[in-house]
């Protein structure tokens, strides 16, 4: 590791940690959609309110979030290395910065760290999103008892219907958290292009790849769990022209093809483990295998969010990355090395990546790693 990019990391990192040492958030900086409304007890409202008395110049942290904080950061300093690497190998200064304000915030948590999306624009863009709603038709789900309404995409400038979340319309088709749009060219899918889209769920980024693609490119969709393939497909179904570019493959990626691997179904939280036994089942397939028997003449962007599945994924890729050298996507925030291992596995191919990273949220998920082919 290049000594120069460790003591950078580590300065730029402290910096951001004294800088957000006073603060003290509260609703104002947490996502109910996702979390469910913001309570506090009544020791909890004490503390804020001195809190905000002292603001900007001292914090009163409670004991057991200081030991919380003691342990995010020793987890982090067990990546120490392996993240300090990260920082030298991002291109740009917005790729770093990101990756700051993401350990930052993995360290301190949402009463002291406001990541960079989290202002009033981000919010007007969600009440846009929930504008949308097309009918009163809903589908409810058990995962967190979630309602998934019935949304039109037209006025974002997509023909697109579906059954989704407002803050899934917000991250996909609204800050499109599968394009990098920070350097140019920007990193996405293409007309013409074949893409591989790794965690299908309910089929909005298939929807979203599969409008960007055109009439001449193709999206391959992998989702293995019934209960999201039923949604998936009844979405696929509301977009008959968009239908005919969309392969939707019901397979779990791995490293091998033709294991059996346990999972328990979670809605769009469903993880592979191979460790776990009396759950449900399901055969692997590899994406290597899965070019091959499909005799795929190019594959241009690869995307994926499977739940910590990413490394064996890629490393059932590798083949493919190496002959067609494909744009990513990939979600590097489900395990706490992701950020380490993902960006070391792609990087040691030494097939000529280029690395970025951005942040699609207010909270600590959906972190994605960008890569680019260059020369």
């Amino acid at each position: 590791m290049n000594a120069v990019s460790k003591s950078a990391f580590s300065v730029a990192l402290t910096q951001e940690l004294v800088r957000n040492l006073a603060n003290w958030y509260g609703s104002d900086n947490w996502d109910s959609d996702r979390f469910g409304p913001h309570r506090e007890s009544f020791k909890d409202w004490v503390i804020t309110k001195l809190n905000q008395l002292f603001s900007g110049r001292a914090a009163i942290i409670r004991r057991r979030d200081f030991d919380r904080l003691i342990l995010n950061a020793s987890k982090v300093q067990d990546s120490f290395e392996g993240l300090s690497s990260l920082y030298g190998l991002l291109e740009d200064e917005y790729s770093k910065s990101m990756l700051v304000k993401v350990i930052a915030y993995r360290i301190m948590g949402y009463r002291k760290v406001k990541l960079p999306l989290n202002d009033r624009s981000y919010w007007s863009k969600r009440e846009f999103a929930r504008s949308l709603i097309k009918s009163r038709d809903t589908i409810k789900i058990e995962f967190h008892n979630w309602v998934l309404g019935h949304f039109g995409l037209d006025e974002l400038g997509y023909p697109i219907e579906l059954y989704f979340l407002p803050s899934g319309i917000m991250v996909t088709f609204i800050l499109r958290q599968y394009e990098y749009g920070k350097r140019i060219p920007e990193i996405k899918a293409q007309s013409g292009d074949y893409v591989i889209d790794v965690g299908g769920c309910w089929g909005d980024t298939a929807l979203y790849f599969a409008h960007t693609v055109g009439a001449q490119g193709k999206v391959y969709t992998f989702e293995f769990v019934p209960d999201n393939l039923q949604i998936l497909q009844r979405n696929v179904n509301l977009n008959p022209q968009l239908a005919k570019r969309i392969e939707v493959v019901p397979k779990a990626l791995w490293d091998k093809s033709g294991e059996e691997i346990a999972y328990s179904a979670s809605g769009p939280g469903t993880s592979l483990n191979n460790n776990q036994q009396g759950y449900l089942q399901v055969i692997t397939l590899s994406i290597d295998d899965f070019v091959r028997e499909k005799k795929l003449p190019r594959v241009n962007y690869i995307k994926m969010d499977i739940e910590g599945a990413e490394l064996r994924a890629l490393q059932g890729a590798e083949g493919t990355i190496r002959t067609f050298r494909p744009k990513l996507a990939i979600s590097a925030y489900h395990k706490e090395d992701d950020l380490v291992v993902i960006p070391n596995f792609l990087d040691k191919l030494g097939v000529g990546y280029e690395f970025f990273l951005d942040h699609f949220t207010i909270y600590q998920e959906e972190t994605v790693l960008f890569a680019y082919p260059v020369g």
